[in-house]
């Protein structure tokens, strides 16, 4: 696997939010990124689900907007507190886009919660590709989104 110390952080980080509910679609503080993002960063969270001092900035280099079926880039805008946040993760922000579209773009399900579980398997589906992880691996990690 390419990067195990970088996967299982970000792995931790994601099933933390999912879990603790603080996971959720179309909200750049608290979406997969954002949440990721306020994690390497020790960002912390108002009763809104919005970050506490802190400006959101990597949204500007790209996003997913949900009306849209294409993502939105914007590379010249990686600098100044969005190269910051996305630095912190470990990821480029190329992948991190990559991150964002399948989490933000899996299908909706009849529920919030289905919702949010898709947008998850869709990620690790990246994830699988970014990290080069065996199927065992994967399905391992799946499960860990499971909730009881």
């Amino acid at each position: 696997m390419k990067n195990k110390a970088l996967f299982d952080k970000t792995v931790k980080i994601l099933v933390n939010a999912y879990l603790n509910n603080s996971l959720v679609h179309g909200n750049c503080h608290a979406c997969a990124v954002g949440n990721m993002v306020a994690a390497h960063l020790g960002i912390q969270y108002d009763e809104d689900l919005k970050w506490i001092g802190r400006p959101v900035g990597w949204s500007q280099v790209f996003v997913t907007l949900s009306y849209k079926i294409a993502q939105v880039k914007r590379p010249w805008a990686y600098t100044g507190e969005a190269k910051i946040q996305i630095d912190a993760t470990g990821y480029t922000w190329q992948e991190l886009a990559r991150l964002e579209y399948a989490f933000e773009r899996a299908p909706w399900g009849k529920t919030k919660e289905e919702r949010m579980f898709n947008g998850l398997m869709a990620l690790v589906e990246v994830l699988s590709q970014l990290h080069e992880m065996d199927e065992k691996t994967k399905m391992a990690t799946k499960a860990l989104f499971l909730k009881e």
